[in-house]
Protein backbone atom coordinates (compact mmCIF):
# COMPACT_ATOMS: atom_id res chain seq x y z
CA UNK A 1 0.00 0.00 0.00
CA UNK A 2 1.72 3.56 -1.23
CA UNK A 3 1.87 5.89 2.21
CA UNK A 4 0.03 8.71 2.24
CA UNK A 5 2.73 11.53 1.12
CA UNK A 6 1.20 13.90 3.34
CA UNK A 7 1.89 11.61 5.97
CA UNK A 8 5.58 12.77 5.89
CA UNK A 9 5.02 16.27 6.08
CA UNK A 10 6.22 17.77 9.71
CA UNK A 11 4.05 20.89 10.40
CA UNK A 12 5.77 23.54 12.79
CA UNK A 13 4.00 26.69 14.01
CA UNK A 14 5.69 29.58 13.42
CA UNK A 15 4.81 32.40 15.82
CA UNK A 16 6.85 36.07 15.59
CA UNK A 17 8.96 35.61 19.11
CA UNK A 18 12.45 34.74 19.33
CA UNK A 19 12.23 31.66 20.44
CA UNK A 20 9.66 30.67 18.02
CA UNK A 21 12.06 31.94 15.11
CA UNK A 22 14.59 30.67 16.48
CA UNK A 23 13.11 26.66 16.25
CA UNK A 24 12.39 27.38 12.69
CA UNK A 25 16.01 28.60 12.42
CA UNK A 26 17.00 25.31 13.46
CA UNK A 27 14.28 23.28 11.58
CA UNK A 28 15.86 25.19 8.10
CA UNK A 29 19.45 23.97 9.13
CA UNK A 30 18.64 20.70 9.40
CA UNK A 31 16.97 20.96 5.95
CA UNK A 32 19.37 22.60 4.61
CA UNK A 33 23.01 20.91 6.19
CA UNK A 34 21.65 17.63 6.96
CA UNK A 35 21.45 14.53 4.30
CA UNK A 36 18.04 13.22 5.74
CA UNK A 37 15.71 15.82 7.66
CA UNK A 38 11.90 15.58 7.91
CA UNK A 39 10.21 17.40 4.88
CA UNK A 40 9.25 20.65 6.43
CA UNK A 41 5.89 23.21 6.45
CA UNK A 42 5.68 26.44 8.23
CA UNK A 43 2.53 27.42 9.19
CA UNK A 44 0.90 30.99 10.81
CA UNK A 45 0.07 31.64 14.23
CA UNK A 46 -3.35 31.83 13.63
CA UNK A 47 -3.60 28.59 11.22
CA UNK A 48 -5.06 25.58 12.76
CA UNK A 49 -2.50 22.35 12.91
CA UNK A 50 -6.06 19.81 12.88
CA UNK A 51 -7.38 21.24 9.93
CA UNK A 52 -4.07 22.09 8.04
CA UNK A 53 -3.30 18.73 8.50
CA UNK A 54 -6.87 17.72 6.67
CA UNK A 55 -6.50 19.84 3.86
CA UNK A 56 -2.78 18.36 3.16
CA UNK A 57 -4.38 14.74 3.28
CA UNK A 58 -7.14 15.70 0.69
CA UNK A 59 -5.33 17.90 -1.88
CA UNK A 60 -1.25 16.78 -1.72
CA UNK A 61 -0.94 13.99 -4.84
CA UNK A 62 3.00 13.62 -4.85
CA UNK A 63 6.02 14.24 -2.48
CA UNK A 64 9.19 14.05 -4.76
CA UNK A 65 12.17 12.55 -3.15
CA UNK A 66 14.29 15.49 -3.29
CA UNK A 67 11.43 17.81 -1.81
CA UNK A 68 12.61 19.36 1.66
CA UNK A 69 10.15 22.19 2.12
CA UNK A 70 6.48 22.52 1.75
CA UNK A 71 5.21 26.51 1.02
CA UNK A 72 1.76 27.49 -0.14
CA UNK A 73 1.64 30.39 -2.59
CA UNK A 74 -0.96 33.30 -1.64
CA UNK A 75 -3.59 32.69 -3.72
CA UNK A 76 -4.48 36.31 -3.99
CA UNK A 77 -6.73 35.79 -7.15
CA UNK A 78 -8.14 32.05 -6.06
CA UNK A 79 -8.43 32.07 -2.55
CA UNK A 80 -6.56 28.71 -2.34
CA UNK A 81 -3.03 28.80 -2.66
CA UNK A 82 -0.31 25.85 -4.12
CA UNK A 83 1.42 23.36 -2.55
CA UNK A 84 4.85 24.05 -3.72
CA UNK A 85 7.73 21.54 -3.34
CA UNK A 86 10.96 23.12 -2.52
CA UNK A 87 14.68 20.86 -2.15
CA UNK A 88 17.51 21.86 -0.26
CA UNK A 89 19.50 22.41 -3.47
CA UNK A 90 17.29 24.81 -4.68
CA UNK A 91 16.98 26.70 -1.44
CA UNK A 92 20.86 27.20 -1.14
CA UNK A 93 21.14 27.87 -4.85
CA UNK A 94 18.89 30.93 -4.40
CA UNK A 95 20.43 32.05 -1.07
CA UNK A 96 24.21 32.07 -2.75
CA UNK A 97 22.79 33.62 -5.84
CA UNK A 98 21.23 36.73 -3.69
CA UNK A 99 25.08 36.45 -1.52
CA UNK A 100 26.37 37.30 -4.88
CA UNK A 101 24.28 40.31 -5.86
CA UNK A 102 24.28 41.74 -3.02
CA UNK A 103 28.06 41.65 -2.26
CA UNK A 104 28.23 38.54 0.30
CA UNK A 105 26.41 37.47 3.65
CA UNK A 106 25.05 39.88 6.02
CA UNK A 107 22.91 39.93 9.28
CA UNK A 108 19.45 40.18 8.36
CA UNK A 109 16.39 41.69 9.86
CA UNK A 110 12.92 39.86 10.07
CA UNK A 111 10.29 41.88 9.53
CA UNK A 112 8.45 39.62 7.25
CA UNK A 113 5.87 36.41 8.17
CA UNK A 114 8.53 33.67 8.54
CA UNK A 115 5.88 31.37 7.73
CA UNK A 116 5.82 32.98 3.78
CA UNK A 117 8.85 32.56 1.62
CA UNK A 118 10.10 35.96 1.81
CA UNK A 119 10.61 35.47 5.23
CA UNK A 120 11.61 32.01 5.56
CA UNK A 121 14.12 32.65 3.25
CA UNK A 122 15.65 35.80 5.98
CA UNK A 123 15.69 32.56 8.22
CA UNK A 124 17.24 30.50 5.80
CA UNK A 125 19.87 33.28 4.29
CA UNK A 126 20.80 33.64 8.46
CA UNK A 127 21.42 30.29 8.71
CA UNK A 128 23.68 29.16 5.86
CA UNK A 129 25.69 32.16 6.19
CA UNK A 130 25.82 31.34 10.58
CA UNK A 131 24.46 34.21 11.85
CA UNK A 132 20.78 34.77 13.44
CA UNK A 133 18.26 36.83 11.96
CA UNK A 134 16.94 39.76 14.19
CA UNK A 135 13.43 40.06 14.68
CA UNK A 136 11.68 43.25 14.75
CA UNK A 137 8.51 42.59 16.50
CA UNK A 138 6.77 45.87 15.46
CA UNK A 139 8.44 47.93 12.24
CA UNK A 140 9.07 51.40 13.00
CA UNK A 141 11.29 54.27 12.42
CA UNK A 142 12.85 53.63 16.26
CA UNK A 143 12.57 49.36 16.32
CA UNK A 144 14.28 49.89 13.07
CA UNK A 145 17.01 51.36 14.13
CA UNK A 146 17.56 49.52 17.33
CA UNK A 147 17.41 45.71 15.27
CA UNK A 148 20.28 47.74 12.89
CA UNK A 149 22.40 48.45 15.92
CA UNK A 150 22.11 45.53 17.60
CA UNK A 151 22.97 43.22 14.55
CA UNK A 152 26.47 45.54 14.49
CA UNK A 153 26.99 45.65 17.35
CA UNK A 154 31.04 45.14 18.10
CA UNK A 155 31.19 45.15 14.41
CA UNK A 156 30.37 48.75 13.19
CA UNK A 157 31.10 47.35 9.40
CA UNK A 158 29.14 44.54 9.34
CA UNK A 159 26.21 44.41 6.58
CA UNK A 160 23.07 44.63 7.76
CA UNK A 161 20.20 44.01 5.21
CA UNK A 162 16.01 43.82 4.78
CA UNK A 163 13.55 42.39 3.08
CA UNK A 164 10.24 44.23 2.83
CA UNK A 165 7.14 44.99 1.18
CA UNK A 166 6.01 48.06 -0.35
CA UNK A 167 4.04 49.41 2.12
CA UNK A 168 6.40 49.20 5.11
CA UNK A 169 8.78 50.92 3.06
CA UNK A 170 6.25 54.43 2.43
CA UNK A 171 5.56 53.95 5.96
CA UNK A 172 8.94 53.86 7.20
CA UNK A 173 9.27 56.74 4.20
CA UNK A 174 6.70 59.06 5.25
CA UNK A 175 9.14 59.45 8.77
CA UNK A 176 12.26 61.38 8.45
CA UNK A 177 13.63 58.77 11.49
CA UNK A 178 12.66 56.11 9.38
CA UNK A 179 14.22 57.60 6.36
CA UNK A 180 17.57 57.58 8.57
CA UNK A 181 17.18 54.09 9.70
CA UNK A 182 17.00 52.64 5.88
CA UNK A 183 19.85 54.75 4.77
CA UNK A 184 21.71 52.81 7.10
CA UNK A 185 20.93 49.41 5.99
CA UNK A 186 23.40 47.98 3.06
CA UNK A 187 20.64 46.72 0.74
CA UNK A 188 16.98 47.18 1.49
CA UNK A 189 14.79 44.28 -0.87
CA UNK A 190 11.48 45.47 -1.31
CA UNK A 191 8.98 43.27 -3.55
CA UNK A 192 6.01 40.81 -2.32
CA UNK A 193 3.55 43.11 -4.69
CA UNK A 194 3.98 45.49 -7.27
CA UNK A 195 6.09 48.65 -6.19
CA UNK A 196 5.05 52.47 -7.34
CA UNK A 197 7.47 54.16 -9.59
CA UNK A 198 7.30 56.95 -7.73
CA UNK A 199 7.76 54.95 -4.76
CA UNK A 200 11.37 53.60 -5.55
CA UNK A 201 12.31 56.88 -7.04
CA UNK A 202 11.43 58.90 -3.60
CA UNK A 203 13.79 55.81 -1.68
CA UNK A 204 16.50 56.07 -4.20
CA UNK A 205 16.71 59.78 -4.04
CA UNK A 206 16.81 59.49 -0.07
CA UNK A 207 19.69 57.55 -0.31
CA UNK A 208 18.07 54.40 0.63
CA UNK A 209 20.11 50.86 -1.05
CA UNK A 210 17.19 49.69 -2.61
CA UNK A 211 16.76 46.42 -5.30
CA UNK A 212 13.26 45.45 -6.17
CA UNK A 213 12.78 41.80 -6.22
CA UNK A 214 10.91 39.42 -8.33
CA UNK A 215 10.28 36.41 -7.70
CA UNK A 216 7.45 33.43 -5.98
CA UNK A 217 7.53 30.54 -3.92
CA UNK A 218 8.29 28.69 -6.73
CA UNK A 219 11.47 30.44 -6.80
CA UNK A 220 12.24 30.24 -3.77
CA UNK A 221 11.53 33.75 -3.74
CA UNK A 222 13.29 36.35 -5.49
CA UNK A 223 15.24 35.45 -8.63
CA UNK A 224 15.31 39.19 -10.53
CA UNK A 225 16.92 42.12 -8.61
CA UNK A 226 16.24 45.37 -10.82
CA UNK A 227 15.18 43.74 -13.64
CA UNK A 228 18.09 41.66 -13.93
CA UNK A 229 18.44 37.83 -13.29
CA UNK A 230 20.38 36.53 -10.76
CA UNK A 231 23.51 34.12 -11.34
CA UNK A 232 21.89 31.23 -13.07
CA UNK A 233 18.58 32.55 -13.91
CA UNK A 234 17.07 32.26 -17.29
CA UNK A 235 14.17 34.11 -18.25
CA UNK A 236 11.87 33.95 -21.33
CA UNK A 237 8.73 35.38 -22.59
CA UNK A 238 6.29 34.16 -24.67
CA UNK A 239 3.70 31.76 -25.18
CA UNK A 240 6.33 28.69 -25.01
CA UNK A 241 9.55 28.59 -23.41
CA UNK A 242 11.05 28.97 -26.97
CA UNK A 243 9.11 31.71 -27.98
CA UNK A 244 11.90 34.28 -28.52
CA UNK A 245 9.43 36.91 -28.26
CA UNK A 246 10.44 39.95 -26.19
CA UNK A 247 6.91 40.20 -24.31
CA UNK A 248 4.19 37.77 -22.69
CA UNK A 249 3.76 35.22 -20.20
CA UNK A 250 7.52 35.43 -18.14
CA UNK A 251 9.07 31.81 -17.70
CA UNK A 252 12.07 31.22 -15.74
CA UNK A 253 14.39 28.20 -15.54
CA UNK A 254 17.82 28.07 -12.96
CA UNK A 255 19.31 26.19 -9.98
CA UNK A 256 16.22 27.70 -7.56
CA UNK A 257 13.19 26.38 -9.57
CA UNK A 258 10.88 24.41 -7.56
CA UNK A 259 10.76 20.87 -8.14
CA UNK A 260 6.84 20.63 -8.72
CA UNK A 261 3.31 21.64 -7.63
CA UNK A 262 2.01 18.80 -5.00
CA UNK A 263 -1.48 19.08 -5.25
CA UNK A 264 -2.24 18.47 -8.98
CA UNK A 265 0.16 18.94 -12.44
CA UNK A 266 3.67 19.64 -11.49
CA UNK A 267 3.61 23.25 -13.32
CA UNK A 268 7.33 22.42 -14.67
CA UNK A 269 7.79 21.87 -18.25
CA UNK A 270 11.23 19.85 -19.69
CA UNK A 271 12.46 21.82 -22.78
CA UNK A 272 16.37 20.60 -24.13
CA UNK A 273 17.38 19.75 -20.63
CA UNK A 274 16.64 22.49 -18.82
CA UNK A 275 13.33 22.81 -16.08
CA UNK A 276 11.16 25.63 -17.01
CA UNK A 277 8.46 27.45 -14.78
CA UNK A 278 5.47 29.59 -16.37
CA UNK A 279 4.59 31.98 -14.18
CA UNK A 280 1.00 33.85 -14.03
CA UNK A 281 3.13 36.65 -14.92
CA UNK A 282 3.06 38.86 -17.98
CA UNK A 283 6.74 41.62 -18.77
CA UNK A 284 8.51 42.86 -21.78
CA UNK A 285 12.30 43.64 -21.67
CA UNK A 286 13.59 47.13 -21.93
CA UNK A 287 17.04 47.93 -22.44
CA UNK A 288 17.71 44.01 -20.99
CA UNK A 289 15.68 44.32 -18.11
CA UNK A 290 12.26 42.75 -17.23
CA UNK A 291 9.48 45.14 -15.97
CA UNK A 292 6.49 42.92 -14.98
CA UNK A 293 3.05 44.50 -16.21
CA UNK A 294 0.30 42.30 -14.60
CA UNK A 295 -1.42 39.36 -14.11
CA UNK A 296 -2.24 36.74 -16.22
CA UNK A 297 -5.28 36.59 -14.72
CA UNK A 298 -5.46 40.43 -14.14
CA UNK A 299 -6.42 41.30 -17.87
CA UNK A 300 -10.12 42.35 -18.31
CA UNK A 301 -11.98 41.79 -21.09
CA UNK A 302 -14.63 44.36 -21.13
CA UNK A 303 -16.55 44.75 -24.85
CA UNK A 304 -13.78 42.17 -26.51
CA UNK A 305 -11.27 44.48 -25.34
CA UNK A 306 -7.96 43.22 -23.45
CA UNK A 307 -7.52 45.09 -20.57
CA UNK A 308 -4.45 45.01 -18.51
CA UNK A 309 -5.30 46.02 -14.79
CA UNK A 310 -2.25 46.93 -13.90
CA UNK A 311 -1.63 49.75 -16.72
CA UNK A 312 -4.77 51.15 -15.69
CA UNK A 313 -4.09 50.49 -11.82
CA UNK A 314 -0.61 53.01 -12.67
CA UNK A 315 -2.67 55.43 -14.05
CA UNK A 316 -5.39 55.65 -11.48
CA UNK A 317 -2.28 56.01 -9.22
CA UNK A 318 -1.34 59.25 -11.30
CA UNK A 319 -4.34 61.37 -10.12
CA UNK A 320 -3.04 63.42 -7.18
CA UNK A 321 -6.61 62.59 -5.05
CA UNK A 322 -5.57 58.99 -4.71
CA UNK A 323 -3.26 57.69 -2.39
CA UNK A 324 -3.89 53.99 -3.09
CA UNK A 325 -5.62 52.03 -5.45
CA UNK A 326 -6.41 48.49 -7.21
CA UNK A 327 -8.08 47.67 -10.30
CA UNK A 328 -10.33 44.41 -10.91
CA UNK A 329 -13.18 43.05 -12.91
CA UNK A 330 -16.58 43.31 -12.06
CA UNK A 331 -19.51 41.37 -14.15
CA UNK A 332 -21.72 43.13 -16.50
CA UNK A 333 -24.59 42.32 -18.40
CA UNK A 334 -23.39 44.30 -21.80
CA UNK A 335 -19.93 44.28 -21.53
CA UNK A 336 -19.13 41.29 -20.08
CA UNK A 337 -16.90 42.72 -17.44
CA UNK A 338 -16.03 46.05 -16.70
CA UNK A 339 -12.79 47.92 -15.80
CA UNK A 340 -13.48 49.01 -11.89
CA UNK A 341 -11.02 50.97 -9.71
CA UNK A 342 -10.71 50.31 -5.83
CA UNK A 343 -9.34 53.42 -4.14
CA UNK A 344 -8.11 54.94 -0.80
CA UNK A 345 -8.84 58.65 -1.64
CA UNK A 346 -6.71 62.05 -0.29
CA UNK A 347 -7.56 64.86 1.39
CA UNK A 348 -8.10 66.16 -2.14
CA UNK A 349 -11.11 63.77 -3.16
CA UNK A 350 -14.34 65.11 -3.46
CA UNK A 351 -17.78 64.19 -5.04
CA UNK A 352 -16.93 64.75 -8.14
CA UNK A 353 -13.52 63.06 -8.07
CA UNK A 354 -14.55 59.56 -9.87
CA UNK A 355 -15.61 61.71 -12.97
CA UNK A 356 -12.62 63.56 -13.25
CA UNK A 357 -10.65 60.42 -12.46
CA UNK A 358 -12.51 58.43 -15.18
CA UNK A 359 -11.74 61.40 -17.60
CA UNK A 360 -7.89 61.28 -16.25
CA UNK A 361 -7.32 57.60 -16.96
CA UNK A 362 -9.03 58.54 -20.33
CA UNK A 363 -7.05 60.68 -21.73
CA UNK A 364 -3.64 58.91 -20.29
CA UNK A 365 -5.07 55.69 -21.86
CA UNK A 366 -8.09 55.74 -23.83
CA UNK A 367 -11.70 56.13 -22.88
CA UNK A 368 -12.45 52.43 -23.19
CA UNK A 369 -9.81 51.36 -20.65
CA UNK A 370 -10.85 54.30 -17.79
CA UNK A 371 -12.50 52.29 -15.02
CA UNK A 372 -16.43 52.51 -15.39
CA UNK A 373 -16.63 51.71 -11.28
CA UNK A 374 -15.26 53.66 -8.63
CA UNK A 375 -15.30 52.45 -5.34
CA UNK A 376 -13.57 54.30 -2.08
CA UNK A 377 -12.37 52.39 0.56
CA UNK A 378 -10.24 53.48 3.98
CA UNK A 379 -7.84 50.85 3.07
CA UNK A 380 -6.98 48.01 0.57
CA UNK A 381 -7.06 44.30 2.46
CA UNK A 382 -3.52 42.87 2.53
CA UNK A 383 -2.58 39.24 3.14
CA UNK A 384 0.01 37.73 5.35
CA UNK A 385 2.77 37.92 2.99
CA UNK A 386 2.22 41.80 2.14
CA UNK A 387 0.67 41.12 -1.13
CA UNK A 388 -2.78 42.47 -2.36
CA UNK A 389 -5.90 40.02 -1.46
CA UNK A 390 -7.69 40.51 -5.14
CA UNK A 391 -10.38 37.89 -4.58
CA UNK A 392 -11.17 39.95 -1.14
CA UNK A 393 -11.14 43.47 -3.24
CA UNK A 394 -12.95 42.14 -5.70
CA UNK A 395 -15.79 40.63 -3.39
CA UNK A 396 -15.68 44.29 -1.22
CA UNK A 397 -15.96 46.29 -4.64
CA UNK A 398 -19.29 43.92 -6.00
CA UNK A 399 -20.84 44.39 -2.57
CA UNK A 400 -20.47 47.96 -2.26
CA UNK A 401 -21.92 47.97 -6.43
CA UNK A 402 -24.76 45.85 -5.30
CA UNK A 403 -25.35 48.33 -2.18
CA UNK A 404 -25.30 51.23 -4.51
CA UNK A 405 -22.43 52.99 -2.84
CA UNK A 406 -19.95 52.75 -6.02
CA UNK A 407 -19.83 55.40 -8.60
CA UNK A 408 -20.83 54.13 -11.90
CA UNK A 409 -20.44 55.59 -15.41
CA UNK A 410 -23.25 54.42 -16.80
Amino acid sequence: MTPDPASRVQLLRVERTQSSIDALAGAVHRLLCERESPVLMPLGPDEDPVALRDDLARRMVRLPDDVRLVMRTSGSTTGHGRLVGLSAAQLRASIRATDQRLGGPARWLLTLPAHHIAGLQVVARSVLDGTRPGLVHHLDAASLATAVGAARAGRPEAWVNLSLVPTQLRDLLDDAAGRDALRSLSAVLVGGAATDRQLVDEALAAGVALHLSYGMSETCGGCVYDGRPLRGVELSLGERPDAGSDRGTIWIAGPMVMSGYLDGEPGVSQLNGTKWLATSDLGHLRHGRLEVTGRVDDVIITGGLKVAADQVRAAVLSAPMVARAAVVALPHPRWGQVVSAVVVPTDAWTQDSPAALRDLVGELLGRQLAPRVVVVTDHLPMLASGKLDRLAVRNHAEQVRRDGGAWTSD
